[in-house]
């Protein structure tokens, strides 16, 4: 093609001799192939070295299609394999690393850097733009097909609190704030009142309209309180002591007012405890070097018992019900919580279930699928449930890319009846499983699931089932490293030594990821053993052997580049 500006700028002509040439295609091949090769013999020969069948191995895994998939979904499943491959990890934190540390202090998709070190949670700014709860998006083109249905937040609590009524239970939606709604200044924001969602006063006042439904909105207490005490962590997703312990005292309070008498017992606060940790933003920015240091706070833990079934009070909540309460994954320490305090302002316990990141649905499914539930709630006379003002005015697009998703609940209708079994071992068929998310996507390091199981033998033991179905609750990640127990394929059958998930107190309060019907969840004992053992010595050595063998393949196929460049130049040259 002729230059049609040839008056105007006459042709450029670049001369690059065959040498020069040559040079930059080897670098090029090298720069596109031997990343690739690296990790390929690396993973294949830690495989074959120490029967290490978690290795991850791209160009044998193209290959491994699932018959119960398309083509397309192969794809997609294999590129998001790829994305959070171990192999990727390095270069990812490298990448985020320099940015964080450099001069424009750029933080990732989870987490925003603000100015002196403040750290803000992306899905919380989000939820404070957008079209939020009460507006519909537009129809768009660029949607993706894929996202479900979502269900308004208003809709769920009016439903919820018309199946509360019934029971003759009283529902008090507890608003938390969110931590730029407080601290914008940090981010360049300056304002005298909490910045808050445009439909912020909107939907609250038509929450208030609801019939059954109390509002108590924390943003305004904790603004005040912000004059007198830090209210949020620095590098946390969360709240202080200090504004956790004030929105305890606000909440019993109101309980106080309400004169549901029930019987207390004495509470006492011990020692004050210095604690510390890099919080919850820190470790979702995944950098290398020690950018931040360790934040310290004082709390006051309770004494005495705080949780208790048996209360007439319910209290549902999330990971800021669960921060200072219980030390998994939270690393905040233990008994010094909201439902702790809660309980030592109205001298008794507190009847509580709180789930990360499960405040909108997870928390009022565990309560709904309690044995017997129905009957159960009777004996209820409120349900305080806690949220964050995230969760409330994320919109559509939004809440599906947090996984914030609002569901109505079906109360268990069967007669109440404790220790439905001690322990069972049977054989079983997995029936379903929810599609897990990337680890390295998400807010919380930590996931369960909930797959549905088809009991074909009793083994031993005795166990009641929903037509020969149960939920059994598996790992899916820790430390967002994905553990075997993820890798579950639907079909599979397998021995399952089983115990009710309610025993297991640690693992309660993780996220949870269900989205079957079942009402009685199980955990298999086996999952101890499907966690990721520790790196022996053997091991190390078998990494240290793959790192040699996988670094001079790279160099006998960098030798043959050259040979064979070699051989193109001379041949052009004749």
């Amino acid at each position: 093609m002729q230059n049609p500006y040839k008056e105007i700028s006459a042709d450029v002509k670049v001369h690059v001799n065959r040498r020069a040439a040559a040079i930059s295609i080897f670098i090029f091949l090298c720069i596109i192939t031997l990343p690739s090769l690296y990790q390929n013999i690396f993973a294949l020969n830690k495989s074959l070295s120490s029967n290490d069948n978690s290795a991850w191995i791209p160009i044998i895994e193209i290959f491994k299609k699932d018959s119960g998939n398309t083509i397309g979904e192969h794809l997609q499943e294999y590129e998001n394999n790829l994305e959070s491959a171990e192999f990727t990890e390095p270069p990812r934190r490298l990448v985020q690393t320099i940015l964080s540390n450099g001069p424009l202090r750029e933080g990732n998709g989870k987490t925003r850097i603000g100015k002196d070190g403040w750290l803000y949670l992306q899905t919380a700014l989000d939820s404070l733009t957008g079209y939020g709860p009460i507006e519909s998006e537009p129809t768009s083109v660029s949607k993706d097909p894929r996202h479900v249905h979502w269900q308004s937040p208003l809709i769920t609590i009016e439903r919820f609190a018309e199946q509360l009524n019934k029971f003759g239970v009283e529902l008090v939606i507890v608003s938390i704030p969110v931590k730029p709604m407080i601290y914008p200044e940090h981010l360049g924001q300056s304002a005298k009142d909490p910045v808050i969602h445009p439909d912020s006063k909107t939907f609250y006042s038509l929450l208030k309209s609801l019939p059954n439904v109390d509002v108590l909105d924390l943003t305004l207490p904790l603004l005040k309180l912000k004059s007198k005490s830090k209210v949020f962590l620095k590098q946390d997703t969360h709240w202080t002591p200090e504004g956790m312990e004030e929105s305890a005292k606000i909440i019993a309070h109101y309980v106080k007012s309400k004169n549901w008498n029930y019987g207390k017992r004495v509470l006492k606060t011990g020692h004050n405890e210095n604690r510390r940790s890099l919080g919850d933003l820190v470790e979702n920015l995944n950098t290398y070097s020690k950018i931040f240091d360790m934040e310290t706070v004082i709390a006051s833990p309770v004494k005495g018992k705080t949780v208790d079934q048996e209360s007439p009070i319910i209290l549902l909540g999330d990971s800021f019900t669960n921060i200072y309460s219980t030390d998994t994954t939270l690393n905040w320490g233990k008994h010094a919580g909201l439902a702790d305090h809660i309980a030592l302002n109205l001298g008794g316990p507190l009847d509580v279930i709180a789930i990360n990141g499960g405040g909108a649905t997870e928390a009022r499914k565990k309560l709904a699928a309690r044995r017997g539930s129905a009957a159960l709630m009777k004996k209820k006379r409120a349900v305080i449930w806690a949220i964050t003002a995230r969760d409330l005015f994320l919109s559509s697009t939004q809440a599906h890319k947090a996984r914030i998703h609002w569901e109505d609940v079906n109360f268990d209708t069967r007669k109440p009846k404790e220790n439905l079994i001690s322990s069972t071992a049977v054989h079983a068929r997995m029936l379903s499983k929810p599609k897990l998310p990337n680890p390295k996507s998400t807010t919380y390091s930590s996931l369960l699931y909930g797959a549905d199981y088809e009991i074909l033998e009793k083994i031993s033991g005795e166990i009641e089932t929903d037509k020969n179905k149960i939920a059994v609750i598996h790992w899916a990640y820790k430390n967002r490293q994905m553990l075997p127990s993820s890798n579950y394929k639907v079909g599979e059958k397998k021995l399952l030594n089983l115990v009710p998930f309610d025993q297991m107190k640690e693992l309660r309060t993780l996220e949870q990821y269900y989205d079957g019907d079942l009402f009685d969840f199980y955990w298999d004992l086996t999952e101890a053993s499907n966690e990721m053992p520790k790196k022996s010595i053997l091991h190390q050595e078998n990494v240290t052997n793959s790192h040699l063998i996988a670094s001079a393949g790279c160099s006998l196929f960098a030798l043959i580049l050259v040979f064979l460049i070699k051989l193109i130049v001379k041949h052009n040259e004749q």
